[in-house]
């Protein structure tokens, strides 16, 4: 009777309950340096709500690392700068890998939708990006790649987004640095290329993929990203987590 059991358990214990303990929301966090107000927006005018010194808080979004959008341990969400935060280090990039049936059980278990044939996932905490093809509860793994997020002082924002718009070529004079095959997720956060300089040369040193180098868009490397750009459409749904 307990063989019969345990082998009862282990059919029901199918890829896409497995996948669900696998894929984690990744998380920065900061502590607040001293007593405070968190605020409806970036300029900081209006209160919607307190921080006391100690506290941790989650960090949602960033300006320039310099102002800093954080969710608090009672569920409010507000602006603060960042000389009222200590945002703590990254936890290092997850190197295990999925398998295409963990990561179909993955999404087609959370009933994401998308209004193209395509749906991308990108894993923060693996620092990949996930392509599917199909539709609601019946997606299919097409390709996986390498990708760079935000650093811990510029994280990536993460939640549902849909791919609106893309150019060719940019370039940030804030940054002072550009990229090729940009696709734009939500605000200011795009997919595109690894950092080029104002020629279009990759920048030395900043040509890497799988660990936390960008100031919040996804970066991947210069095939990877053509290829994205080339093949899935905008209106298609991205998942960052």
């Amino acid at each position: 009777m307990f063989k019969i059991a345990v082998m009862a358990a282990l059919l029901a214990f199918s890829p896409c309950q497995e996948s669900l303990t696998l894929i984690i929301e990744s998380a920065v966090y900061a502590q607040i340096l001293e007593d405070g107000h968190i605020y409806s927006d970036k300029k900081m005018l209006h209160p919607v709500g307190n921080v006391a010194k100690g506290d941790v808080v989650e960090v949602l979004e960033d300006f320039s690392a310099t102002i800093y959008k954080v969710l608090t341990k009672n569920g409010n969400e507000g602006w603060l700068a960042s000389t009222k935060i200590q945002i703590y280090p990254d936890a290092p990039t997850d190197k295990t890998s999925l398998t295409p049936a963990q990561l179909e059980g993955f999404v087609n278990s959370k009933g994401y939708e998308s209004t193209t044939n395509y749906l991308v996932l990108v894993e923060i905490n693996r620092q990949k990006t996930h392509v599917f093809q199909g539709s609601f509860e019946a997606w299919s793994l097409l390709k996986s790649f390498d990708c760079s997020t935000g650093k811990h002082t510029s994280p990536t924002v993460k939640g549902a987004f849909t791919l609106s718009q893309r150019g060719d070529w940019l370039y940030s004079r804030r940054f002072k640095s550009g990229a090729t095959h940009w696709i734009r997720f939500y605000k200011d956060y795009l997919f595109h290329s690894i950092p080029m300089d104002e020629k279009g040369n990759i920048i030395t040193g900043e040509d890497v993929v799988g660990q936390k180098l960008s100031n919040g868009c996804v970066r991947f490397l210069l095939d990877d990203i053509k290829w994205i750009y080339q093949n899935i459409p905008d209106g298609t749904r991205v998942v960052i987590l």
